[in-house]
């Protein structure tokens, strides 16, 4: 975690402290959910993808006056591990969008309910897995980056206790209004980015291989496996990236003190 950061903590209440606890982990067992479909089934999966909204916003405004702060000091040479943590969270944010509105164009279960329907699209579906399957990757580099924190804030954590906290939201939210409405737009009008891709000639193109590949019929059967598997694949796709960027952290730190 930057050293900025860690001030910024420190500034910061100690309710809203344990608000940022208690979303980040809120946040982190609905992106278990999500990121396992084939485990929890299509409507788990796709409501749990539109209530996880909610905490992600609140953990973006929690971190705002960082977000702010290192907005404007991202050009200067001193900042260089804290220009790689923020570029990261950019591109976080960024795959979060493309998940969330590919998920909703290609939506079996939530989205009906309201009456909404959507033709099932081979482009979408495969721009969906793919930003999944890189959020995963830039989230385990995210969790090592800031994994002393994490564990000295879960070390603290007195789950029954602290509950109570989360009453804090609200004045959070009152705090960073404007700040929240401004992250509203900006999301809003990314994401309408991220549909406009499927106007191109690109997602066209990707259509028309789909559908001639696309030839034979997938297995059906239900095993263990299939509950299993998408388990292993996020340990493995989120726990992989964090071992190696926490060797990589380690061995500068060796490096600098000889």
């Amino acid at each position: 975690m930057s050293k900025d950061l860690e001030m910024n903590e420190v500034k910061k209440p100690k309710k809203a402290s344990k608000v940022r606890i208690l979303v980040d982990l809120l946040f982190f067992i609905l992106m278990i959910l999500v990121l396992v479909p084939q485990s929890t089934g299509i409507p788990i999966h796709e409501w749990a993808s539109f209530i996880i909204i909610i905490p992600f916003f609140i953990h973006v405004i929690i971190n705002w006056n960082w977000i702010t702060v290192n907005s404007r000091k991202f050009f200067k040479k001193e900042v260089n591990k804290t220009r790689f943590d923020y570029v990261l969270n950019w591109l976080l944010y960024i795959l979060m969008i493309t998940v969330t509105v590919s998920g909703i164009v290609i939506s079996e279960a939530a989205l009906p309910v309201f009456g909404i329907h959507f033709i099932p699209d081979a482009f979408w579906s495969t721009i969906h897995n793919i930003s999944a399957t890189l959020f995963m990757v830039v989230l385990g580099i995210h969790i090592t980056l800031h994994w002393k924190w994490i564990l000295g804030a879960f070390r603290k954590l007195k789950l029954k206790a602290d509950l109570h906290n989360l009453t804090g939201v609200g004045a959070i939210i009152k705090t960073y209004s404007r700040d929240l409405i401004f992250l509203i737009t900006i999301t809003t009008l990314l994401s309408f980015a991220v549909w406009l891709l499927n106007f191109t000639d690109w997602a066209d193109s990707f259509r028309v291989e789909s559908n001639t590949e696309n030839s034979g019929q997938p297995n059906s059967r239900a095993s263990w496996m299939m509950y299993v598997l998408p388990l292993v694949k996020v340990t493995v796709l989120i726990g992989i990236p964090a071992l190696i960027s926490g060797g990589i952290i380690r061995l500068k730190k060796k490096l600098v003190k000889k």
